[in-house]
């Protein structure tokens, strides 16, 4: 049932997307709600396009397909990243807007930071050559790489390996050094020396690696309202799990919160989870049961380590098996998922104070199994992308948008990003496309 105050498509025709913060445009994460830079009187995000990151099979290339302009087609073709065979990567934002990339060449355990070039002037994507990360002590194989950017715009990067042990590495903060200047005071002609602080590079660009306590076989990074990165994570025994950086800055492990389990015997356990931050600031987890339901819980207030009990945001009668949240263009939450007959259907939050739903209403479907994710156009409208397993044990990937930002309709024919050869895709919002 919607809102009383106003029917969803009167509050979506009333609503205008907010204008950019400037300070931070270029700083946005897919996950952020930020804006990227626009000119006066602009739509906010006119610069940005989507980017999909994958790795191919059986070749293991590093690959990705973007959009040529804010809003636009996709590319024809995929375009390398890096030369090499690939097995695992995550995908994220640095500070500027750049995409950054973290993945694992193969034969080796270390991990590679690519990023996109600064200079992106001209019609070709450049990247900047992989830089080695190192690896854990120890540490064999990954089964989970998250990323996201934390109170500075700094990358962070959490990962598990084949143990279920966690780790962390980040890169360092800026150093502050005293220097001396001469400078004349106004209203006299006599210059004195002063000591001022500056900021500097680091003299190390990474830290090293450290391992959080815990056990868990996925692990997923979400910057939070307030900047503080808070971390999500399900164990062996399909256990959910989370924590938050209890200071802006965390430097150790001991900076972090204690791992808190927030399975329950109502709930049962957990196969999926899909952080999110609200339009009121509160970090939401969505998170699918063992048996096919989606629940949700809330930081209450925002920014806070206190949740909301879990509830549902709509009861399934076919129970689902795969589920991703997104934010529209004006900070709405969108939920999309897929249940065993493979038929897709979203979920739209209308008003997140009262915690009014549309419920789950079909829209979609596909032929087989599939990972859903959601991500939103220059003009607000979310993407919805598929990837489908085929017959040949890869992946083939497509995409469908909303008709506009709020709508419940959505294009009725995919658009095919690749019919198969995909082994791992993930999509990030790139905030410096060429030009």
């Amino acid at each position: 049932m919607a809102k009383k105050a106003e029917p969803k498509s009167k509050a979506a025709a009333a609503k205008k997307p907010a204008p950019a913060p400037k300070a931070a445009a270029k700083a946005s994460a897919l996950t952020s709600g930020a804006a990227a830079p626009s000119a006066p009187g602009a739509p906010f995000f006119e610069l940005s396009r989507l980017m999909v990151v994958a790795i191919n099979a059986p070749a293991g290339q590093l690959i990705q397909k973007a959009q040529a302009s804010p809003n636009g087609a996709w590319a024809s073709a995929w375009s390398p990243i890096a030369p090499g065979a690939y097995l695992i990567m995550t995908v994220g934002l640095t500070k500027d807007g750049r995409v950054a990339v973290v993945a694992q060449a193969s034969g080796t355990v270390n991990l590679s930071f690519i990023t996109e070039d600064a200079n992106q002037v001209g019609p070709i994507d450049k990247w900047n050559p992989p830089v080695n990360i190192g690896a854990p002590p120890g540490v064999t194989s990954y089964q989970k790489l998250s990323m996201a950017r934390d109170v500075d715009g700094r990358i962070e990067i959490f990962l598990t390996d084949n143990q279920g042990r966690i780790w962390w590495i980040y890169q360092n903060p800026d150093q502050i050094v005293q220097v001396q200047k001469t400078i004349t005071p106004p209203g006299t002609t006599t210059p004195i020396v002063v000591t001022v602080d500056e900021l500097r590079p680091p003299a190390q660009p990474w830290s090293a690696w450290q391992q959080i306590p815990g056990g868990l076989v996925a692990v997923t990074a979400i910057r939070q309202a307030d900047g503080r990165i808070a971390l999500f994570g399900i164990n062996s025994g399909l256990h959910l799990y989370r924590c938050q950086q209890a200071k802006a800055q965390a430097l150790v492990p001991a900076d972090w919160t204690q791992w808190v389990q927030i399975d329950t015997p109502a709930t049962g356990l957990f196969t999926e989870m899909a952080p999110v931050v609200g339009p009121l600031g509160a970090t939401n987890l969505f998170a699918m049961t063992q048996g096919g339901q989606v629940l949700h819980t809330k930081q209450q207030p925002a920014g806070s380590d206190t949740w909301t009990v879990w509830a549902t945001p709509g009861y399934s009668r076919v129970p689902k098996y795969t589920l991703c949240a997104g934010i529209q263009g004006d900070g709405d939450i969108m939920l999309a998922a897929s249940d065993q007959q493979h038929v897709h259907s979203f979920n739209a939050q209308y008003d997140a104070a009262t915690q009014n739903w549309s419920g789950w209403r079909d829209f979609n479907g596909s032929s087989a199994n599939t990972r859903l994710s959601l991500d939103y156009n220059a003009d607000g409208r979310l993407a919805l992308f598929s990837m489908i397993i085929t017959n040949n044990g890869t992946n083939g990937l497509w995409t469908i948008n909303q008709m506009l930002m709020d709508s419940s309709e959505w294009e009725w024919a995919w658009t095919m990003l690749a019919d198969t050869g995909i082994k791992q895709a993930l999509v990030v919002r790139d905030l410096t496309p060429p030009v």
